[in-house]
C-alpha cells in the first residue's frame, strides 16, 4: 500500500475514480437494455443468493428501501424478477430472478468478463491475478460485514 497521504495518492481515491470510470463504461452497455447497474446489482445479488428480500437489498446496497421496490417493480414487469409473500412476514417480499433475469446476468457477465479481459492485458498476468484475488478478499469481506449488520 502507498504511504501518500495526498489525495491522489491514496488507494481510496484511486479505485473511486477507476470504479467511477469503469462503471459508467459500463453502465453505457447496460443502456441497450434499458437497465442501469442498480437493476443489475439488484438482480446478481438476489441470483448468488446474498438477498432473499427487498429490504436486504437495500441494507446490502445502502440505498433506500423505496428505490429497491421501484427496481423490483421495474424488474418484475420486465420478467427478470419474482415476488411472493414471505409465508413468516406477510410484510415481506421474497425474490427470485427468472430464467430470463438468469439470462441477462450471463449476457451480462460475458460483458464484464470482456472489461476484465482489457484490464488483463494492461496490467499484464501477474498484477491481474492480484488484483483479481484482492478484490475477491475485499468483496467477501464486504459482504460478510454487511451481512452481520443485518436487523
Amino acid at each position: 500500500m502507498a504511504t501518500d497521504s495526498s489525495l491522489p495518492g491514496t488507494a481510496a481515491f484511486r479505485l473511486m475514480v477507476l470504479g467511477t470510470d469503469l462503471a459508467n463504461d459500463f453502465a453505457a452497455h447496460l443502456r441497450e437494455t434499458g437497465l442501469t447497474p442498480k437493476h443489475l446489482g439488484a438482480l446478481a445479488m438476489v441470483e448468488q443468493g446474498f438477498t432473499r428480500t427487498q429490504d436486504d437489498i437495500a441494507r446490502l446496497m445502502r440505498v433506500s428501501p423505496s428505490l429497491v421496490v421501484r427496481l423490483a417493480d421495474q424488474l418484475e414487469q420486465r420478467g427478470l424478477l419474482e415476488r411472493r409473500r414471505d409465508p413468516a412476514n406477510r410484510r415481506k417480499h421474497l425474490l427470485t430472478v427468472t430464467g430470463k433475469g438468469e439470462s441477462l446476468l450471463s449476457e451480462m457477465g460475458s460483458l464484464a468478463a470482456a472489461v476484465d479481459a482489457e484490464l488483463g492485458a494492461r496490467l499484464g498476468g501477474r498484477l491481474s491475478g492480484q488484483l483479481d484475488e484482492a478484490l475477491a478478499q475485499l468483496m467477501g469481506k464486504l459482504m460478510e460485514d454487511r451481512s452481520r449488520k443485518s436487523p
